[in-house]
Order: C-alpha cells, then sequence, then structure tokens
C-alpha cells in the first residue's frame, strides 16, 4: 500500500510510532548516511526532501529537489506528500521542471469500473482459464470476482476470517487463489495481528487453506512461480515467506536484509525471486538465499514500486510514491542482474489515476488497478472524507514488444 512514512521509516530503521522533531532529525540523518554511499542516487535525494520538507526545512527541501532534479528522471512530487510546500512559488516551479522531463503516456482505456467507492481495492489477479478477474477490499475484507461483461459476483467474504485483503495471485494450472490477508493496517489490528494467506479453490470458491505467518509483522503481497511456488512479502520487516503447499510458511529472507520489501515476481526459470522494496528493486537467489540489489541506469529510479510482475522476461512495476502513479517496464540483462532499461508504459497524466496499486498481466494487456482510494482508509479503520473516494477503476495497458 501507498503508505509513504511507512516506507521510508523501515528505509531507514526508524520508529514509526513517534514522528516528531527528533523523530524527523533522525530520519533525514539516516538518509543522509545512505547518501555518503550513494552520493549520485536521486531516490535518496528525493527522499531527503520529502522529510526535510515534513520537518518545515524549507531551504533543505528545496536544495535536495534541486539535486533530484540535477541527477534523476522519473520524479514529480505529489503535492499531498510535500504539503509544507504546496503553495511555495520555487517548489512549484521546481515541480513543473521535474514534470517536463517526463514523457507522456496516457493511452489506457478502462476495462473495469466498480460502483461501490467504499470498496478500497489494492490488490488484482487474473485467472486465464477462465478470463475471470478478483479484487480484493481493504475496507470490507472481502474478495470480488469480475466475470463476463464485467459482471460482479462476491468470491469471499470476511465472515471467513479474513482480515484487510492486499496482495491476489491467481495460480491458473492448478486452480488455486491466494489472497494476503492483514489485520495490521489499523491501531486495534496491529495491536493483536494478524497475517497470513488464504488459499482458495479459484472455480468454486471453497476457502482450502489458510496460512498463519505468526512472524509477520505486515504482510503485503503474494505471487506464484513456474511450478506453483508461492512467496509473500512483509513490508513492515522486509522478511520474504515460502508458501508451502502443505505446512507452515518458511523464512526465504530473514527481516532487515530488504527494507520495506514489497511487490514480487518470479524469474521464468524459477530461480530468481524479484523484489520491490524502499529504494529499488531486489534480486533473490531461490537456491541460496542470496540478495542482491538490481543495477540501474544512471538517473533512473525504480523505487517505491507496490505491484511488480514478470512479462517475457522483462518486470512491470506500478509507483505511486516517487510521483502521483507511473507504471513502468525493465528491461534485464541475460543474467537477470541489472536492470539496462527504464520504459514507462502510463504516466500520470491519464486521468484515472487515482493511487494507483496493483494490477494483473493478461493476454490482452496489463491490467492497472488504477484508482483505489487506499490513502483514505485510516489507521482507526474507518474512510476518510468519503465523498471523496474515487469509483476503484481498472484500466488496460497495452502491452508490445
Amino acid at each position: 500500500m501507498r503508505i509513504f512514512l511507512f516506507l521510508i521509516a523501515l528505509l531507514v530503521s526508524v520508529p514509526l510510532a513517534a514522528q516528531d522533531a527528533e523523530n524527523a532529525r533522525r530520519t533525514i540523518a539516516a538518509i543522509e548516511g545512505l547518501l555518503k554511499e550513494r552520493p549520485n542516487d536521486p531516490t535518496l535525494w528525493y527522499y531527503l526532501a520529502r522529510f526535510q520538507a515534513e520537518a518545515g526545512d524549507r531551504a533543505a527541501a528545496l536544495a535536495a529537489l534541486e539535486k533530484v532534479l540535477a541527477v534523476g528522471n522519473g520524479f514529480l512530487p505529489p503535492k499531498d506528500d510535500f504539503r509544507s510546500l504546496k503553495d511555495d512559488k520555487e517548489f512549484l516551479a521546481l515541480r513543473a521542471k521535474l514534470e517536463a522531463k517526463l514523457p507522456r503516456l496516457d493511452f489506457a482505456p478502462t476495462a473495469i469500473e466498480l460502483e461501490d467507492r467504499m470498496l478500497i481495492p489494492e490488490g488484482i489477479a487474473y485467472d486465464a482459464h477462465t478470463q475471470n478477474f478478483f479484487i480484493g477490499s481493504v475496507a470490507q475484507r472481502k474478495i470480488l470476482r469480475i466475470g463476463v461483461a464485467n459482471m460482479v459476483t462476491e468470491f469471499a467474504r470476511s465472515e471467513l476470517g479474513l482480515d484487510s485483503i492486499l496482495g491476489l495471485a491467481v495460480d491458473s494450472p492448478r486452480r488455486l487463489l491466494y489472497a494476503v490477508s492483514t489485520s495490521a493496517l489499523t491501531t486495534d489490528g496491529e495491536a493483536k495481528r494478524r497475517n497470513g494467506v488464504f488459499v482458495f479453490d479459484v472455480d468454486t470458491g471453497r476457502m482450502l487453506r489458510r496460512i498463519d505467518v505468526p512472524a509477520a509483522r505486515q504482510l503485503n503481497d503474494v505471487a506464484v512461480g513456474p511450478g506453483g511456488r508461492v512467496f509473500a512479502s512483509d513490508s513492515a520487516s522486509g522478511a520474504i515467506y515460502e508458501i508451502p503447499r502443505e505446512g507452515a510458511a518458511r523464512e526465504v529472507v530473514p527481516p532487515n536484509i530488504i527494507r520495506g520489501s514489497n511487490g514480487l515476481a518470479v524469474s521464468p526459470d524459477a530461480k530468481r525471486l524479484y523484489v520491490g522494496h524502499s529504494t529499488g528493486v531486489a534480486s533473490v537467489d531461490l537456491a541460496t538465499g542470496t540478495v542482491r540489489r538490481l543495477a540501474v541506469p544512471e538517473r533512473e529510479t525504480v523505487a517505491g514500486i507496490d505491484g511488480l510482475y514478470e512479462w517475457q522476461g522483462q518486470l512491470i512495476g506500478v509507483q505511486n510514491v516517487t510521483t502521483p502513479g507511473r507504471v513502468i517496464l525493465m528491461t534485464l540483462s541475460n543474467d537477470g542482474a541489472t536492470i539496462t532499461r527504464v520504459q514507462t508504459l502510463l504516466s500520470h497524466h491519464h486521468n484515472a489515476l487515482d493511487e494507483p496499486t496493483t494490477g494483473a498481466v493478461t493476454p490482452r494487456g496489463f491490467y492497472l488497478l488504477a484508482a483505489t482510494g487506499v490513502a483514505h482508509y485510516s489507521r482507526a479503520g474507518t474512510i476518510d472524507d468519503p465523498e471523496s473516494l474515487p469509483k476503484p477503476t481498472v484500466l488496460r495497458i497495452p502491452l508490445t514488444r
């Protein structure tokens, strides 16, 4: 989910509980420490600007954004994340310069539009066999099936013990749907934390298994690889778990190795797991558990990816922190260890984008969950300003080689 302060707190290991001036200073100091190791990392400069703006240091925030402009592409500060500067003329001028560097790619027709604005969807999955889509609800703790002619039916209800539904993934060959369920999005739920992966028969909706992950702090995404191996990310600790067909979840990557782990994608040869995290994309060797940060072309950013997907040996990522919303295609080197090219598939210019989160690869293109309203879901478990919620919307982005 797009919880900016949460992701950056993970990045720099600063506790989220007390966001006071001292905590802000510690956060800024930690980012500055990372910049000593990676002085030309535009993502770190961007995060530094964001927290300096939060701390009320206008001059330092603007100076950091000037650095972003000098060393990076693909950034556009969402005005809600820079509220202290939203009317500042110098900030607005810098923002305009950053926006001018972004390509305009806004062709993506609407594929699905749901009427229930209070759904607060975050995850979407696709079943190639039936051509059905599945969308999970954070607020209503259920899963919907969208079938032929966009007919909507309830697939799974909260009565099954579901908490907020985040990541979804379909294993079409084995006719299974995996759903991440977590209580950790609310203050009360965090006090009595529940994290698990539910497994359903994709055809009948019957719940087959519930795999609780008691060590997890906040499960987020789930992905199915070739052969049916299933993995889940824990964004709060950074840990990665494998969800076996039988037995308990197995830790693949321990906590604190990857900061803010989120979207997951498995390589076509099933040897590597790609993990989107706070500042980039990591590769996990599934045989050894070794974690490596993927190198990216100079000036590019692949940070803050929510949904991550493999497509024909490449990666598709949904960004929603470093811009108001962007979908990118990442070309990988032959050994899968480097991102050699970053292309924009859809830019923030599309008028339906409102906190995009995840998507699904299909033969007809990439289906993006483009309008979600996830930021309206409060830590109290209520919906802020419901009148301004968008209709949950899915866009179809064409994919061409």
